[in-house]
């Protein structure tokens, strides 16, 4: 599985973080989250299974699969990397590897989020579902069960696999088509794109080999999200024409 885009050198490097420096990374995390609004988060365990590997037709049997998966695991990484949305990644790049442990900590800085991308949902979710919000409780039983959580907990949530293979309603490309461990950043320079507000609309909580979340509720929530979001961008640029880049992005609102 591929971790988030890492820059090499210094500011780029891999942080391990364990019990001893959690407190210190996810404090970092947290100051860094205003002006970076979009995490890429991979989740590697050992018990990590292909939701389209099994029951090819059956949705609820692939959920199965992949429940009892993070349910079993008994070790893991989740791998998180901090963007802007033009594209700009924190401290040069910098990943931040937390160990099985001291996950439990990405709870808070993730759920805050402006967005959350992963590049295998339906696997980095359920587990990150259990140990990071639910404290390593039983998942739901049921698939529609764990996607209204993901809408509760993860209201703008982005599966690179997903995204990477379906094109848009409209008939727009794949938004992260371009190629073997391009797709996060093919997303980011999507977020460009006039026609994003469709792209958050459509994909959000939509998980390869699962599914999307489609009850009434978050389907209303995702559409009002998007224009939200969408009038933020526009907001945005206008004010970048007469002020800088760091003023912008220090605004609460924004």
């Amino acid at each position: 599985m591929s971790a988030p885009p890492a820059h090499h050198g210094h500011a780029g490097r891999v942080v391990d973080v364990w019990a001893h420096n959690q407190e210190v990374e996810l404090v970092r995390i947290r100051d860094l989250a205003r002006g970076f609004p979009f995490a890429a988060v991979a989740v590697c365990h050992d018990g990590h299974h292909d939701p389209a590997a099994s029951y090819p037709n059956t949705l609820e049997g692939r959920y199965a699969a992949v429940r009892a998966g993070a349910e079993r695991a008994a070790s893991a990484q989740v791998a998180l990397a901090l963007a802007t949305r033009d594209g700009e990644l924190a401290m040069g790049g910098r990943v931040w590897r937390f160990h099985l442990g001291s996950a439990a900590g990405l709870a808070e800085p993730l759920m805050s989020r402006g967005a959350l991308v992963t590049s295998d949902g339906a696997g980095d979710v359920a587990y990150l579902v259990r140990h990071a919000v639910a404290g390593g409780s039983d998942l739901p039983r049921r698939r529609d069960e764990l996607l209204r959580l993901c809408g509760v907990y993860f209201p703008a949530l982005y599966d690179l696999r997903a995204l990477a293979e379906w094109t848009t309603p409209s008939g727009h490309p794949p938004p992260a088509s371009g190629g073997s461990g391009a797709f996060f950043r093919a997303f980011l320079a999507r977020a460009q794109d006039a026609w994003f507000c469709e792209v958050t609309t459509a994909y959000n909580a939509f998980f390869y080999g699962l599914g999307a979340a489609d009850m009434a509720d978050l389907v209303y929530f995702k559409v009002e999200k998007a224009k939200q979001e969408e009038r933020d961008r526009r907001f945005r640029e206008f004010l970048l024409q007469s002020h800088d880049e760091d003023y912008v992005r220090n605004l609460r609102f924004l």
